[in-house]
């Protein structure tokens, strides 16, 4: 892309510095080394080999609190498709974290060209073996669509995902991508293709290896919401030959075009390529930032300093000319039930951002919320699901004027080691007899409830073995099922969700059932679905992907059957 100096911020210091390391580039010797700059997001440079998987696609919607052990409806959310951090309400979608905001400054960055590190006419081997003629160093106006009836579109600002798991940070870059196509399939993500001054410097990641080509991820037809991917380090600039695809080298400071561009295989089983219009980016000692147009405004909130057991957080900034959006995973979640704590801030306090709490490696999404932009701090309920795995929040909307917004993943206040809690504990929640037909049904469902409440581990055992209830399939002894401290599968929440949070209806033999929703005669209900969305049992992906199962299945979700006598039936997943 050709850059104005004058319109983009860049003065006569500032040619001459980009002049004297062009001159440096002749020198002999070690100086050029000293007189470039490189990129300072990513600060360790060590060898790594980006691997793309699935979790990464639909990660990819970043929502508020990232690295969680939830899950997002990624499963169903594939049908629908997944919103990726900084989505907007208004077409123009625009996530942007980054922890504390950054006054961009009134000139550019350095103006080091990035053609001074790239290898021309060089292709990454998945490059070449998709037979697409793509290389390093070529007019980007050669990159064209050539996918017949397939398209492709930016919907959402960069933002940068950092995994500090291990001590070593590590960084790549994501962007929400609109994906869609009438004639074959989608079997990876897009990726992020980077070019300066009107040559490509940068032809993403390999989204291709590993098991992501073992499904397809989006829908040909309708075209759904995803990530499209980048690695930190451009892949147009080998370590090692391309020997084991090592790259170590970051684009320089500057700015860039950035297009969108997917791999659908079309009918004839080749690979062609659907371009999306290019967005600005620029890169800065702080990372990557799209400009920010007209949204946001003044902020005052500022995020928290990590808390001792955080498990992610979720920046986003857009007080300034240059957006900043980072999402950082710390460490996974194996038991217990952490909660989204969140702020946001916007020119319209009645503004709310939608979230979606994700389980990128299975793609699934537990839990779903809204956060206030009035400037008050949000706390979600403890979130259903996880296992050992990371989870990233997904923002599913950003309204133009939200300013600023940091939300984090973490155990409990005051709820010491997640591990330790039982997850109906401080629930704000009691049985209403109007949820059952039946009295006797009834009376037995709010003893469930107040012991689930109360997390008493040996009335619940009591109450399921007065009968001989049916817990799980295959099934379990209930001294396994209602053991303290509870297990990823959080039946003390479930339990009162089911009970206190949805309606019982007859199945017909004198049993009642929970929710409702589970039966044949309310599988059509507005009402009846919406309940068990309500009752956060299912997020509102996961309950419009389960009622349109082609298989006809319905509701698929955990149940409980009491019957009027008040025996405790079972408690299981609807077969």
């Amino acid at each position: 892309m050709n850059i104005d100096r004058n319109d983009s911020g860049y003065d006569d210091n500032d040619f001459l510095s980009g002049a004297l390391r062009g001159a440096a580039d002749t020198m002999p010797g070690g100086e050029v080394d000293d007189l470039h700059v490189s990129f300072g997001v990513v600060r360790d440079r060590v060898r790594r080999r980006r691997a793309a998987k699935i979790g990464g696609l639909t990660g990819a919607s970043l929502v508020l609190v990232a690295g969680i052990a939830f899950g997002a409806t990624q499963t169903p959310l594939l049908d629908r498709g997944p919103v990726l951090p900084g989505q907007s309400e208004s077409a123009s979608a625009t996530p942007s974290p980054s922890g504390a905001a950054t006054q961009a400054p009134d000139s550019g960055p350095s103006a080091t060209p990035a053609r001074s590190v790239i290898e021309d006419g060089y292709a990454p081997s998945w490059i070449r073996d998709l037979g697409a003629g793509l290389e390093c160093g070529m007019p980007v106006e050669d990159l064209e669509p050539t996918a017949t009836g397939w398209s492709a579109a930016v919907a959402g600002d960069i933002y940068a995902r950092t995994s500090d798991q291990d001590g070593t940070p590590s960084t790549t870059w994501g962007m929400s991508a609109l994906v869609s196509g009438t004639e074959g399939t989608l079997d990876a993500p897009p990726v992020l293709v980077w070019s300066q001054d009107g040559v490509v410097v940068d032809l993403g990641t390999n989204v291709f290896e590993g098991s992501v080509q073992s499904a397809p991820l989006l829908s040909s037809e309708t075209g759904d919401v995803t990530e499209a991917q980048g690695g930190a380090f451009t892949s147009c600039a080998p370590a090692d030959g391309d020997a084991g695809q090592i790259f170590e080298t970051p684009l320089p400071e500057g700015d860039y075009e950035v297009r969108v561009v997917a791999f659908p295989q079309v009918a004839s089983g080749q690979w062609a390529t659907a371009v999306s219009e290019p967005v600005e980016v620029r890169l800065d000692a702080d990372g990557a930032h799209s400009a920010t147009g007209t949204r946001g405004g003044d902020a005052t909130i500022e995020p928290p300093e990590p808390a001792e057991g955080e498990l992610s957080r979720f920046v986003l900034d857009r007080s300034t000319d240059r957006v900043t959006a980072e999402l950082t995973q710390f460490r996974s979640v194996t038991t217990g039930t952490p909660s989204v704590t969140a702020q946001c801030e916007s020119s319209d306090p009645d503004d709310v951002v939608r979230y979606e709490v994700v389980q990128p490696s299975i793609n699934e999404s537990f839990a779903s919320g809204e956060v206030p932009c009035d400037g008050s701090t949000f706390e979600s309920k403890p979130v259903v699901g996880g296992g050992e795995d990371v989870v990233d929040i997904r923002l599913t909307s950003v309204p133009d004027g939200v300013a600023r917004l940091w939300a984090t993943l973490a155990p409990n206040a005051g709820g010491g080691d997640a591990a330790g809690d039982c997850s109906a504990d401080g629930l704000g929640l009691a049985y209403d007899p109007a949820n059952s037909p039946s009295a006797g049904a009834g009376a037995t469902a709010e003893a469930i409830v107040d012991a689930a409440l109360a997390c008493d581990s040996d009335r619940l055992v009591e109450l399921a073995t007065q009968y001989p209830t049916e817990l799980l399939i295959p099934a379990e002894p209930a001294e396994q099922v209602f053991a303290l401290p509870e297990d990823e599968s959080l039946h003390y929440l479930t339990l009162v969700g089911l009970l206190a949070g949805t309606v019982g209806a007859d199945q017909g033999d004198g049993t009642v059932v929970w929710p409702r929703v589970a039966l044949d005669e309310f599988r059509d209900s507005d009402e009846a679905w919406d309940e068990v969305v309500e009752a956060g049992l299912l997020t509102q992906g996961e309950a419009d992907a389960q009622r349109a199962d082609a298989q006809g299945f319905g509701y698929t979700g955990m149940r409980i059957g009491i019957d009027d006598a008040g025996n405790w039936r079972y408690y299981s997943a609807t077969p």
